[in-house]
Protein backbone atom coordinates (compact mmCIF):
# COMPACT_ATOMS: atom_id res chain seq x y z
CA UNK A 1 0.00 0.00 0.00
CA UNK A 2 1.61 3.65 -1.22
CA UNK A 3 2.25 5.61 1.99
CA UNK A 4 -0.62 8.65 2.41
CA UNK A 5 2.29 10.79 3.82
CA UNK A 6 4.45 10.29 0.60
CA UNK A 7 1.92 10.93 -2.55
CA UNK A 8 3.89 12.52 -5.02
CA UNK A 9 7.45 10.92 -4.29
CA UNK A 10 6.26 8.95 -7.72
CA UNK A 11 5.14 11.62 -9.91
CA UNK A 12 6.23 12.32 -13.19
CA UNK A 13 6.20 15.84 -12.50
CA UNK A 14 8.56 15.09 -9.90
CA UNK A 15 11.15 13.13 -11.70
CA UNK A 16 11.65 15.62 -14.95
CA UNK A 17 12.00 18.68 -13.08
CA UNK A 18 15.79 18.79 -13.17
CA UNK A 19 15.60 18.41 -16.67
CA UNK A 20 13.08 21.20 -17.40
CA UNK A 21 14.77 23.52 -14.82
CA UNK A 22 18.50 23.29 -17.14
CA UNK A 23 16.54 23.43 -20.43
CA UNK A 24 15.13 26.50 -19.11
CA UNK A 25 18.23 28.17 -18.16
CA UNK A 26 19.20 27.48 -21.83
CA UNK A 27 17.37 29.21 -23.88
CA UNK A 28 17.99 32.78 -24.92
CA UNK A 29 15.33 34.96 -25.88
CA UNK A 30 15.72 38.09 -28.57
CA UNK A 31 15.94 41.55 -26.59
CA UNK A 32 13.86 44.55 -27.80
CA UNK A 33 17.39 46.51 -28.99
CA UNK A 34 17.62 43.59 -31.39
CA UNK A 35 20.68 42.58 -29.04
CA UNK A 36 21.77 38.99 -30.02
CA UNK A 37 23.15 38.10 -27.19
CA UNK A 38 21.33 36.30 -24.97
CA UNK A 39 19.67 36.85 -22.13
CA UNK A 40 19.96 35.27 -18.90
CA UNK A 41 17.26 35.50 -16.30
CA UNK A 42 18.84 34.62 -12.76
CA UNK A 43 17.35 32.27 -10.58
CA UNK A 44 17.77 31.51 -7.03
CA UNK A 45 19.41 28.61 -6.36
CA UNK A 46 17.34 26.15 -4.29
CA UNK A 47 18.06 24.88 -1.35
CA UNK A 48 18.75 21.50 -1.34
CA UNK A 49 15.37 19.16 -1.71
CA UNK A 50 14.38 17.74 1.85
CA UNK A 51 14.06 14.21 1.33
CA UNK A 52 10.38 13.36 1.56
CA UNK A 53 11.41 9.98 3.07
CA UNK A 54 12.88 11.34 6.28
CA UNK A 55 10.52 13.82 6.63
CA UNK A 56 7.66 13.81 9.80
CA UNK A 57 4.71 14.10 9.42
CA UNK A 58 4.16 15.91 12.64
CA UNK A 59 6.80 18.65 13.69
CA UNK A 60 8.54 18.42 16.67
CA UNK A 61 7.67 20.55 19.93
CA UNK A 62 10.10 23.22 20.13
CA UNK A 63 12.11 23.07 23.21
CA UNK A 64 11.82 26.23 25.69
CA UNK A 65 15.39 27.55 24.20
CA UNK A 66 13.53 28.33 21.33
CA UNK A 67 10.66 29.63 22.23
CA UNK A 68 13.13 32.35 24.16
CA UNK A 69 14.75 32.49 21.22
CA UNK A 70 12.05 33.16 18.66
CA UNK A 71 10.27 35.83 21.48
CA UNK A 72 13.49 37.59 21.51
CA UNK A 73 13.95 38.16 17.50
CA UNK A 74 13.27 41.59 16.21
CA UNK A 75 9.75 41.53 14.29
CA UNK A 76 9.37 45.17 13.55
CA UNK A 77 6.75 46.60 16.01
CA UNK A 78 4.74 43.29 16.70
CA UNK A 79 5.97 41.75 19.55
CA UNK A 80 5.25 37.82 19.53
CA UNK A 81 4.23 35.87 22.50
CA UNK A 82 4.09 32.23 22.23
CA UNK A 83 0.77 30.96 22.57
CA UNK A 84 1.14 28.32 24.27
CA UNK A 85 2.57 30.12 26.78
CA UNK A 86 0.24 32.10 27.42
CA UNK A 87 -2.41 29.20 27.59
CA UNK A 88 -0.26 27.33 30.14
CA UNK A 89 0.33 30.74 32.11
CA UNK A 90 -3.99 31.54 32.20
CA UNK A 91 -4.52 27.94 32.81
CA UNK A 92 -2.15 28.43 36.24
CA UNK A 93 -4.09 31.26 37.41
CA UNK A 94 -6.92 29.59 36.80
CA UNK A 95 -5.67 26.47 39.10
CA UNK A 96 -4.77 28.81 41.63
CA UNK A 97 -7.78 30.58 41.74
CA UNK A 98 -9.79 27.47 42.41
CA UNK A 99 -7.75 26.47 45.02
CA UNK A 100 -7.83 29.58 46.85
CA UNK A 101 -11.69 29.46 46.39
CA UNK A 102 -11.82 26.22 47.69
CA UNK A 103 -10.17 26.57 50.42
CA UNK A 104 -11.81 29.53 51.66
CA UNK A 105 -15.07 27.73 51.41
CA UNK A 106 -13.52 24.63 53.41
CA UNK A 107 -12.07 27.19 56.35
CA UNK A 108 -15.66 29.29 56.19
CA UNK A 109 -17.08 26.16 56.87
CA UNK A 110 -15.38 24.93 59.78
CA UNK A 111 -15.34 28.71 61.27
CA UNK A 112 -19.16 28.50 61.12
CA UNK A 113 -19.31 25.28 62.16
CA UNK A 114 -17.19 25.23 65.00
CA UNK A 115 -16.57 29.12 65.99
CA UNK A 116 -19.21 31.43 64.71
CA UNK A 117 -22.37 28.57 65.73
CA UNK A 118 -25.22 29.33 67.51
CA UNK A 119 -28.59 28.61 68.67
CA UNK A 120 -32.08 30.11 69.36
CA UNK A 121 -34.85 28.71 71.86
CA UNK A 122 -38.17 30.13 70.93
CA UNK A 123 -40.25 29.19 73.74
CA UNK A 124 -43.73 29.57 74.63
CA UNK A 125 -44.56 30.28 78.07
CA UNK A 126 -47.43 28.90 79.90
CA UNK A 127 -50.37 31.09 80.23
CA UNK A 128 -53.59 31.72 81.15
CA UNK A 129 -56.41 33.90 80.41
CA UNK A 130 -58.43 35.45 83.54
CA UNK A 131 -62.09 36.33 82.00
CA UNK A 132 -64.46 38.65 84.50
CA UNK A 133 -62.05 38.72 87.18
CA UNK A 134 -63.99 40.72 90.44
CA UNK A 135 -61.30 40.20 93.51
CA UNK A 136 -60.51 42.59 96.31
CA UNK A 137 -57.30 42.72 97.35
CA UNK A 138 -55.57 43.58 100.30
CA UNK A 139 -52.38 46.38 100.08
CA UNK A 140 -50.00 47.49 102.85
CA UNK A 141 -47.39 49.72 103.19
CA UNK A 142 -45.37 47.21 105.49
CA UNK A 143 -47.56 44.19 105.49
CA UNK A 144 -46.45 41.34 108.08
CA UNK A 145 -48.03 38.32 106.26
CA UNK A 146 -47.91 37.09 102.86
CA UNK A 147 -52.02 37.71 101.99
CA UNK A 148 -50.93 41.65 101.62
CA UNK A 149 -49.36 42.90 98.95
CA UNK A 150 -46.83 45.66 99.56
CA UNK A 151 -46.98 49.21 97.99
CA UNK A 152 -45.30 52.24 97.47
CA UNK A 153 -46.37 55.80 97.09
CA UNK A 154 -45.75 58.67 94.11
CA UNK A 155 -47.01 62.15 94.28
CA UNK A 156 -47.40 65.34 92.40
CA UNK A 157 -48.49 68.67 93.42
CA UNK A 158 -49.89 71.33 91.21
CA UNK A 159 -51.08 74.84 92.14
CA UNK A 160 -53.67 77.19 90.47
CA UNK A 161 -55.33 80.82 91.43
CA UNK A 162 -57.94 83.08 90.27
CA UNK A 163 -58.64 86.42 90.87
CA UNK A 164 -62.12 87.15 91.60
CA UNK A 165 -64.00 90.19 91.95
CA UNK A 166 -64.87 91.87 95.12
CA UNK A 167 -69.22 92.54 94.87
CA UNK A 168 -70.55 91.70 98.59
CA UNK A 169 -70.26 93.79 101.11
CA UNK A 170 -70.35 91.58 104.66
CA UNK A 171 -69.37 92.12 108.32
CA UNK A 172 -66.38 90.32 108.68
CA UNK A 173 -65.35 88.74 112.79
CA UNK A 174 -62.55 86.70 112.23
CA UNK A 175 -59.05 85.68 114.76
CA UNK A 176 -55.61 85.64 113.29
CA UNK A 177 -53.84 82.36 113.18
CA UNK A 178 -50.61 80.72 111.99
CA UNK A 179 -48.03 78.42 112.88
CA UNK A 180 -45.23 78.50 115.58
CA UNK A 181 -42.50 76.19 117.39
CA UNK A 182 -42.11 75.90 120.95
CA UNK A 183 -38.91 74.56 122.53
CA UNK A 184 -37.73 73.14 125.65
CA UNK A 185 -34.54 74.48 126.68
CA UNK A 186 -35.16 73.78 130.24
CA UNK A 187 -33.76 70.22 131.07
CA UNK A 188 -33.97 66.81 129.42
CA UNK A 189 -37.84 65.72 130.80
CA UNK A 190 -40.77 66.84 128.55
CA UNK A 191 -42.87 69.38 129.26
CA UNK A 192 -46.93 68.92 128.73
CA UNK A 193 -48.78 72.01 127.76
CA UNK A 194 -52.26 72.47 128.18
CA UNK A 195 -55.14 73.06 125.86
CA UNK A 196 -55.54 77.08 125.68
CA UNK A 197 -52.29 77.86 127.00
CA UNK A 198 -51.23 81.79 126.03
CA UNK A 199 -48.47 82.62 124.14
CA UNK A 200 -47.53 86.85 124.08
CA UNK A 201 -45.93 88.15 121.20
CA UNK A 202 -42.96 90.81 121.09
CA UNK A 203 -46.05 93.33 120.40
CA UNK A 204 -47.87 92.43 123.54
CA UNK A 205 -50.46 90.25 121.37
CA UNK A 206 -51.90 87.33 123.42
CA UNK A 207 -52.36 83.78 121.24
CA UNK A 208 -53.27 80.45 122.14
CA UNK A 209 -53.20 76.76 121.23
CA UNK A 210 -56.51 75.06 120.62
CA UNK A 211 -55.08 71.50 121.87
CA UNK A 212 -52.67 70.11 124.48
CA UNK A 213 -49.13 69.33 123.54
CA UNK A 214 -46.45 67.79 124.81
CA UNK A 215 -42.66 69.24 124.09
CA UNK A 216 -39.90 66.91 124.40
CA UNK A 217 -37.30 67.17 126.71
CA UNK A 218 -33.47 68.64 125.01
CA UNK A 219 -31.09 66.66 124.08
CA UNK A 220 -27.53 67.96 125.37
CA UNK A 221 -27.29 71.14 123.71
CA UNK A 222 -30.48 70.84 121.44
CA UNK A 223 -33.66 71.80 123.08
CA UNK A 224 -36.43 69.58 122.12
CA UNK A 225 -39.38 71.20 119.91
CA UNK A 226 -43.04 70.88 118.62
CA UNK A 227 -45.02 72.60 116.15
CA UNK A 228 -48.33 73.45 116.53
CA UNK A 229 -51.20 76.35 115.60
CA UNK A 230 -51.98 79.35 117.81
CA UNK A 231 -54.92 81.60 117.25
CA UNK A 232 -55.35 85.02 118.43
CA UNK A 233 -57.05 86.01 121.63
CA UNK A 234 -59.53 88.26 119.97
CA UNK A 235 -60.79 88.85 116.14
CA UNK A 236 -59.54 91.75 114.28
CA UNK A 237 -56.45 92.74 111.96
CA UNK A 238 -54.25 93.77 115.11
CA UNK A 239 -53.49 90.51 115.51
CA UNK A 240 -51.94 89.81 112.47
CA UNK A 241 -48.16 89.50 112.29
CA UNK A 242 -45.43 89.19 110.68
CA UNK A 243 -42.77 86.16 111.93
CA UNK A 244 -42.40 86.88 115.47
CA UNK A 245 -41.05 85.30 118.78
CA UNK A 246 -43.53 84.20 122.20
CA UNK A 247 -42.97 83.75 125.67
CA UNK A 248 -45.31 81.69 127.45
CA UNK A 249 -46.73 84.34 130.27
CA UNK A 250 -47.96 81.28 132.57
CA UNK A 251 -43.92 80.46 133.42
CA UNK A 252 -43.32 83.67 134.48
CA UNK A 253 -41.48 84.30 137.70
CA UNK A 254 -40.05 80.33 136.91
CA UNK A 255 -36.94 79.16 135.65
CA UNK A 256 -39.16 78.20 132.86
CA UNK A 257 -39.72 81.70 131.92
CA UNK A 258 -36.62 82.44 129.71
CA UNK A 259 -36.12 78.81 128.71
CA UNK A 260 -39.56 77.64 127.08
CA UNK A 261 -40.37 80.05 124.11
CA UNK A 262 -41.88 80.18 120.77
CA UNK A 263 -41.25 81.46 116.95
CA UNK A 264 -43.55 81.66 114.20
CA UNK A 265 -42.93 79.62 111.38
CA UNK A 266 -44.59 82.41 109.32
CA UNK A 267 -46.52 85.31 109.40
CA UNK A 268 -50.08 84.88 111.34
CA UNK A 269 -52.61 86.11 109.12
CA UNK A 270 -56.51 85.81 108.98
CA UNK A 271 -57.31 88.37 111.03
CA UNK A 272 -60.49 90.74 110.75
CA UNK A 273 -63.17 92.62 112.06
CA UNK A 274 -65.96 95.37 110.87
CA UNK A 275 -67.55 95.80 107.21
CA UNK A 276 -65.51 94.37 104.10
CA UNK A 277 -65.87 94.10 100.47
CA UNK A 278 -65.81 90.25 99.56
CA UNK A 279 -65.63 88.30 96.67
CA UNK A 280 -69.31 86.08 96.55
CA UNK A 281 -69.62 82.71 97.52
CA UNK A 282 -70.98 82.01 94.24
CA UNK A 283 -67.58 83.14 92.79
CA UNK A 284 -65.76 81.29 95.24
CA UNK A 285 -67.22 78.26 94.50
CA UNK A 286 -67.24 78.65 90.86
CA UNK A 287 -63.79 79.01 91.12
CA UNK A 288 -62.97 76.06 93.60
CA UNK A 289 -64.52 73.58 90.65
CA UNK A 290 -63.10 74.82 87.59
CA UNK A 291 -59.65 74.99 89.40
CA UNK A 292 -60.34 71.23 91.37
CA UNK A 293 -61.20 70.23 87.68
CA UNK A 294 -58.01 71.12 86.08
CA UNK A 295 -55.60 70.13 88.76
CA UNK A 296 -57.13 66.88 88.87
CA UNK A 297 -56.96 65.93 84.77
CA UNK A 298 -53.72 67.62 84.98
CA UNK A 299 -52.27 65.54 87.92
CA UNK A 300 -53.79 62.45 86.27
CA UNK A 301 -51.90 62.94 83.23
CA UNK A 302 -49.16 63.34 84.89
CA UNK A 303 -48.94 60.22 87.12
CA UNK A 304 -50.66 58.10 84.70
CA UNK A 305 -47.09 58.60 82.78
CA UNK A 306 -45.36 57.42 85.86
CA UNK A 307 -43.24 53.83 85.80
CA UNK A 308 -41.35 51.65 88.43
CA UNK A 309 -39.45 48.65 87.66
CA UNK A 310 -40.74 46.15 89.49
CA UNK A 311 -44.52 47.15 90.09
CA UNK A 312 -47.59 47.84 88.75
CA UNK A 313 -49.60 51.35 89.10
CA UNK A 314 -53.39 51.41 90.30
CA UNK A 315 -53.95 54.31 87.79
CA UNK A 316 -57.54 54.27 88.11
CA UNK A 317 -57.34 54.47 91.95
CA UNK A 318 -55.58 57.65 91.98
CA UNK A 319 -56.50 59.87 95.19
CA UNK A 320 -55.84 63.74 94.70
CA UNK A 321 -55.92 66.32 98.12
CA UNK A 322 -56.90 69.69 98.05
CA UNK A 323 -55.49 72.76 100.23
CA UNK A 324 -57.01 76.23 99.23
CA UNK A 325 -57.11 79.79 100.89
CA UNK A 326 -61.32 79.75 101.03
CA UNK A 327 -60.83 81.34 104.43
CA UNK A 328 -58.51 84.19 104.02
CA UNK A 329 -60.84 84.96 100.68
CA UNK A 330 -64.07 84.87 102.86
CA UNK A 331 -62.24 87.06 105.36
CA UNK A 332 -61.53 89.50 102.73
CA UNK A 333 -57.84 89.13 103.09
CA UNK A 334 -57.00 88.66 99.78
CA UNK A 335 -59.54 88.53 96.15
CA UNK A 336 -57.42 85.72 94.61
CA UNK A 337 -58.23 82.10 95.15
CA UNK A 338 -55.38 80.03 95.49
CA UNK A 339 -55.61 76.38 94.88
CA UNK A 340 -53.06 73.61 95.61
CA UNK A 341 -54.14 69.84 94.52
CA UNK A 342 -51.53 66.79 95.68
CA UNK A 343 -52.03 63.64 93.72
CA UNK A 344 -51.09 60.13 95.35
CA UNK A 345 -50.75 57.24 93.02
CA UNK A 346 -49.89 53.41 94.49
CA UNK A 347 -47.10 50.77 92.84
CA UNK A 348 -47.92 47.62 93.87
CA UNK A 349 -45.15 45.19 93.94
CA UNK A 350 -45.41 43.43 90.40
CA UNK A 351 -44.43 39.59 91.37
CA UNK A 352 -46.44 39.73 94.76
CA UNK A 353 -49.44 41.28 92.68
CA UNK A 354 -49.76 38.66 89.85
CA UNK A 355 -49.37 35.94 92.33
CA UNK A 356 -52.85 37.05 93.94
CA UNK A 357 -54.37 37.18 90.52
CA UNK A 358 -52.65 33.75 89.46
CA UNK A 359 -54.73 32.09 92.69
CA UNK A 360 -57.81 32.83 90.38
CA UNK A 361 -56.67 30.85 87.84
CA UNK A 362 -56.79 26.34 87.34
CA UNK A 363 -53.05 25.04 87.47
CA UNK A 364 -51.76 27.68 89.44
CA UNK A 365 -49.42 26.08 92.99
CA UNK A 366 -47.63 28.91 93.61
CA UNK A 367 -45.35 29.56 90.83
CA UNK A 368 -43.27 32.54 89.97
CA UNK A 369 -45.62 34.11 87.15
CA UNK A 370 -46.09 37.85 85.90
CA UNK A 371 -49.57 39.81 83.76
CA UNK A 372 -50.14 40.82 80.82
CA UNK A 373 -52.87 43.00 79.33
CA UNK A 374 -53.29 45.38 83.10
CA UNK A 375 -54.24 47.82 80.96
CA UNK A 376 -57.30 46.55 81.34
CA UNK A 377 -57.71 46.16 84.88
CA UNK A 378 -59.29 48.71 87.09
CA UNK A 379 -59.30 49.31 90.40
CA UNK A 380 -62.11 50.74 92.89
CA UNK A 381 -60.86 52.42 96.05
CA UNK A 382 -63.68 53.26 99.19
CA UNK A 383 -63.97 57.37 98.98
CA UNK A 384 -63.57 57.18 102.96
CA UNK A 385 -60.04 55.30 102.01
CA UNK A 386 -56.97 57.97 101.78
CA UNK A 387 -53.99 56.96 100.51
CA UNK A 388 -51.63 59.82 101.87
CA UNK A 389 -53.00 58.94 105.53
CA UNK A 390 -53.55 54.97 105.52
CA UNK A 391 -50.86 52.27 105.64
CA UNK A 392 -53.44 49.16 104.76
CA UNK A 393 -56.00 49.75 101.83
CA UNK A 394 -58.48 47.07 100.45
CA UNK A 395 -59.22 47.54 96.52
CA UNK A 396 -61.05 46.09 94.38
CA UNK A 397 -59.79 44.71 91.10
CA UNK A 398 -61.23 44.32 87.87
CA UNK A 399 -60.59 42.86 84.39
CA UNK A 400 -59.06 40.34 82.22
CA UNK A 401 -55.46 39.93 82.78
CA UNK A 402 -53.37 37.12 81.51
CA UNK A 403 -51.09 35.39 83.85
CA UNK A 404 -47.54 34.17 82.64
CA UNK A 405 -45.58 31.30 84.13
CA UNK A 406 -41.63 32.63 84.21
CA UNK A 407 -39.47 30.54 83.14
CA UNK A 408 -35.19 31.29 83.66
CA UNK A 409 -33.35 31.76 81.19
CA UNK A 410 -30.14 30.16 82.47
CA UNK A 411 -31.85 27.18 83.32
CA UNK A 412 -32.69 26.74 79.65
CA UNK A 413 -29.07 27.25 78.63
CA UNK A 414 -27.80 25.04 80.81
CA UNK A 415 -30.05 22.60 80.16
CA UNK A 416 -29.59 22.48 76.46
CA UNK A 417 -26.06 23.13 76.46
CA UNK A 418 -24.01 20.70 74.10
CA UNK A 419 -26.71 18.73 73.53
CA UNK A 420 -27.88 16.92 70.72
CA UNK A 421 -31.33 17.95 68.15
CA UNK A 422 -32.76 15.07 68.79
CA UNK A 423 -32.88 15.69 72.81
CA UNK A 424 -34.00 18.98 72.73
CA UNK A 425 -38.03 18.32 72.84
CA UNK A 426 -38.10 15.52 75.52
CA UNK A 427 -35.38 17.80 77.79
CA UNK A 428 -38.31 20.68 77.16
CA UNK A 429 -41.63 18.83 78.18
CA UNK A 430 -39.34 18.36 81.34
CA UNK A 431 -40.06 22.35 82.44
CA UNK A 432 -43.61 22.96 83.40
CA UNK A 433 -43.22 26.73 82.59
CA UNK A 434 -42.70 25.81 79.01
CA UNK A 435 -46.05 24.68 77.07
CA UNK A 436 -43.96 24.77 73.45
CA UNK A 437 -40.98 25.05 72.28
CA UNK A 438 -38.95 25.45 68.82
CA UNK A 439 -34.89 25.55 67.93
CA UNK A 440 -32.98 27.08 65.05
CA UNK A 441 -29.31 26.58 64.58
CA UNK A 442 -26.79 28.93 62.80
CA UNK A 443 -25.73 27.06 60.56
CA UNK A 444 -28.12 25.51 59.48
CA UNK A 445 -26.70 22.50 58.81
CA UNK A 446 -25.25 22.01 62.74
CA UNK A 447 -27.27 18.96 64.39
CA UNK A 448 -25.97 19.92 68.17
CA UNK A 449 -25.78 22.92 70.32
CA UNK A 450 -22.51 25.08 71.09
CA UNK A 451 -20.35 23.50 73.77
CA UNK A 452 -20.33 27.56 74.87
CA UNK A 453 -23.48 28.65 76.90
CA UNK A 454 -23.30 32.21 75.34
CA UNK A 455 -23.93 31.39 72.03
CA UNK A 456 -27.44 29.87 73.17
CA UNK A 457 -30.39 32.76 73.08
CA UNK A 458 -33.73 32.25 74.57
CA UNK A 459 -36.75 34.16 73.16
CA UNK A 460 -40.30 34.08 73.98
CA UNK A 461 -43.50 34.16 71.75
CA UNK A 462 -47.02 34.40 73.38
CA UNK A 463 -49.99 34.52 70.41
CA UNK A 464 -52.39 36.94 70.76
CA UNK A 465 -55.63 37.14 72.12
Amino acid sequence: MQDIRKPYTRSKSNRDLSSRVAQFESRSYAREDNDDRPVHIPIKVSRERRNIDQMEMYPRRMRQDDYEEEAERPRGDIVYRDPRTRYRNNNSLGTWAFITVVSVLIVGGLLLTYVFNSATVTIVPKHQDVEGLHKTISFGLNPTTASVVPFIVATSSLTKNKTLPLSETKKVQAKASGSIVIYNNYDSEPQKLIKNTRFESANGKIYRINQSVTVPGKKGDTPGSVEVIVYADSYGADYNSAPTDFTIPGFKGTPRYTTFFARSSGSITGGASGNMTLASLADINAAKDELALETAQKLKTDLSTMKKDGYIGLYSAIDIVYRDNEQQVMQGLTSTYEVTATGYLMFVSAPEFAKKIGESVRDYNGESVRLSYTDTLTFSRKDADRIASSSNLDILVEGTPRVIWNTDPDVVKTLVVGKKREEFKPLMKSIDSIESAEISFSPLWLSTFPSDISKITITEMLPKR
